[in-house]
């Protein structure tokens, strides 16, 4: 999720004193919500843990994120304290994620699938760290309780660095861009693994909320289970289709759905919450029980499975049509 940053460069940083001194004094000035500088590989694994036992000792809050790029061998700390905009749109993110998942269980399916679905969890802001090529830590991520491997899915900003970065061991980014600080506008994308660094958007960079618009945009973001835990081993029907099969007509039933009005809900509950004083909230956006968001998002599960056969039967109708030509065709020749 996108907010408003001001990133320092800082020059000849060799120690840990020397970073704990940068980040003290930009927090007291206030000139720099996160700070990028130049680290050693070899000594990049003790960094982060040793930073926040420095900062604890001088009663410092910890750094929020940190990064690394191995590539140019830099490090990049979020210093400053997250705004309550991009707080509550993570948490109401993560909240709507773990009831559609909670829901989606009770779908007639194996056993062995809703073991599976059981055992996914929020990582919340994880480490996530792969080789000598990835270390980055997500606003939102969902994985395997009992794995120790990458979660494949993530909810942040740098898309296609956690997807190539990561040999496609992360499956999905799911990127909600947030205008900040006006928080008027809002933006939705959703990247997915091919199999290869030719990953494409599922949806790239679409509005879904617009305060200057009578009518909001229409639309919906639909999650695979294979989103959430991987392709291994799953069955082929809970896996989010390839762009070949999609290319011949093959169409699975999504675990979840996101439809805009319910992303819009998260939206304007958050900026809500950032400021009351210049934000209402609709009916339904305030966030509700779980079980009420989960016949919700069985309603839209209806919606969307008869829609799926509706498309379906049209499909063999077209085919039906086309070989009753081929056959007439046939017989006057």
């Amino acid at each position: 999720m996108t907010t408003a940053n001001c990133s320092q460069l800082l020059p000849s940083i060799s120690t840990i004193e020397n970073v704990i001194n940068a980040i003290t004094s930009s927090r007291e000035r206030g000139i720099a919500s996160s700070l990028r500088f130049h680290w050693e590989v070899s000594k990049v694994e003790e960094l982060s843990e040793k930073l926040n036992i420095r900062l604890v000792q001088l009663d410092q809050p910890k750094v929020r994120r940190f990064e690394y790029d191995y590539e140019s061998e830099t490090v990049y700390l979020d210093i400053m304290g997250e705004s309550p905009l991009h707080y509550q749109s993570q948490a109401g993110l993560s909240r709507c994620l773990q009831s559609c998942l909670a829901y989606s269980r009770f779908a007639p399916m194996e056993f062995e699938v809703v073991q599976l679905i059981d055992s996914v969890v929020d990582r919340g802001t994880t480490n996530v760290k792969f080789g000598c090529k990835l270390w980055k830590q997500p606003d939102v991520a969902f994985g395997r309780v009992d794995s120790d491997s990458l979660p494949p899915l993530v909810c942040e900003e740098k898309a296609h660095d956690y997807i190539n970065l990561s040999d496609n061991n992360i499956q999905a980014v799911l990127i909600l861009d947030l205008e900040y600080p006006d928080a008027t506008k809002a933006w939705v994308s959703l990247l997915v693994s091919n199999g290869s660094r030719l990953n494409h958007f599922v949806h790239g960079h679409v509005l879904f909320y617009d305060d200057e618009l009578d009518q909001q945009p229409a639309g919906r973001v639909v999650l695979y289970l294979s989103d959430f835990v991987g392709l291994a081993g799953l069955p082929a029907a809970y896996c989010r289709p390839s762009a070949a099969e999609l290319d011949a007509g093959i169409m699975r039933n999504p675990t979840i759905i996101l439809t805009f009005d319910r992303l819009r809900a998260i939206f304007r509950w958050a900026r809500h919450i950032h400021d009351s004083s210049r934000f209402t909230i609709e009916a339904g956006d305030k966030p509700q029980d779980p079980y009420v968001e989960a016949r919700l998002n069985r309603l839209e599960r209806l919606e969307m499975e008869r829609k799926l056969k509706e498309s379906e039967r049209q499909r063999i109708e077209s085919e039906r049509q086309r070989i009753e030509l081929e056959r007439r065709v046939t017989e006057a020749e």
